[in-house]
């Protein structure tokens, strides 16, 4: 355990010397789930909204074409950001830990991350399409109960909380083959996708601790930037969302404000460039210990 943390320690350390990777890095955290806080700081989820989107749908003439096209739109996004992640991941597999650098060109070792990638996922999207259903099944009985002490998506989360338990235990064993992969794809480059998505898995069962432990380090992590990161901007966001409301804007403090409303959101997305860097180098080095006999 001791020697575990200390790899983890060495791998910020080759994080904070490699500064020239932040920017790679904050690339692939923005495409994670580095959007995320901006999201819900500048549009703060609220239940009437999300039923009244619902209902609109619903009611529209143009259902179900509309439910279609909203979904078709979704998973578009969802591949571009997975392709992004996947550039990301392979830069910094190049660059951010110990072992040879792999000889496969840019392109292909992309289209291979963005393989895995998709399939990494594969099991987080349908623990998360589970909860989806579930919200559709208890929420119209939450939105008419009469307890108005808790706010309706508190009260959700606490009916779906088994369901929220699997997602998290999915997207933790997602991550965990999604690292073991991606290392593989790059090792092992003239091999199919498929052998190499098989190797991953092998080496998953083998050695479980090794992929779980660092894939559950970063989303610790990950969890608590993304915290600090809401946390910050929430505060940042109040009086200029204030002065929005009250016909400011462009008043020079305002825009003042809102100047250094982005620029301290930038710092904080590099800053979770760093914490990728980082775990990009963790996994490269817990992945090379075990080389002889691991994921490759």
């Amino acid at each position: 355990m001791v020697a575990w943390l200390r790899r983890g320690l060495a791998a910020a350390q080759v994080a904070g010397d490699r500064s020239d990777l932040w920017l790679v890095g904050s690339l692939g955290w923005l495409a994670y789930l580095g959007w995320l806080p901006l999201l819900l700081v500048l549009a703060q989820p609220d239940a009437n909204d999300l039923a009244f989107l619902g209902i609109s749908l619903y009611t529209s003439s143009a259902f179900p074409l509309n439910a279609f096209a909203l979904g078709a739109a979704a998973v578009a996004t969802f591949s571009l950001l997975c392709l992004v992640a996947a550039a990301s991941e392979v830069v910094l597999l190049r660059n951010a830990g110990p072992g040879e650098t792999p000889g496969a060109p840019l392109r292909r070792a992309v289209m291979s991350a963005f393989t895995v990638t998709l399939v990494s996922t594969l099991p987080a999207v349908g623990a998360a399409a589970a909860v989806l259903m579930g919200v559709i099944a208890v929420a119209p009985a939450e939105f008419q109960s009469p307890d108005i002490g808790t706010p309706v998506l508190l009260r959700v989360a606490g009916d779906l909380l088994p369901y929220l338990v699997v997602f998290a235990l999915a997207l933790l064993l997602g991550q965990a083959f999604g690292g073991l992969a991606i290392r593989c794809t790059q090792a092992a480059s003239g091999r199919p996708v498929t052998a190499t998505l098989a190797a991953a898995g092998r080496s998953l069962v083998r050695r479980p601790l090794t992929g779980i432990g660092v894939a559950g380090g970063g989303m610790l992590l990950d969890a608590l930037n993304l915290l600090f990161t809401f946390a910050l901007l929430r505060v940042l966001w109040a009086p200029i969302a204030t002065a929005l409301a009250d016909g400011r804007l462009a008043t020079p403090a305002t825009l003042l404000l809102l100047l250094g409303f982005v620029a301290i959101w930038l710092a904080l997305l590099l800053v979770g460039g760093a914490l990728h860097v980082a775990v990009s180098a963790w996994w490269a080095t817990e992945l090379a210990r075990g080389k002889g006999g691991g994921a490759h």
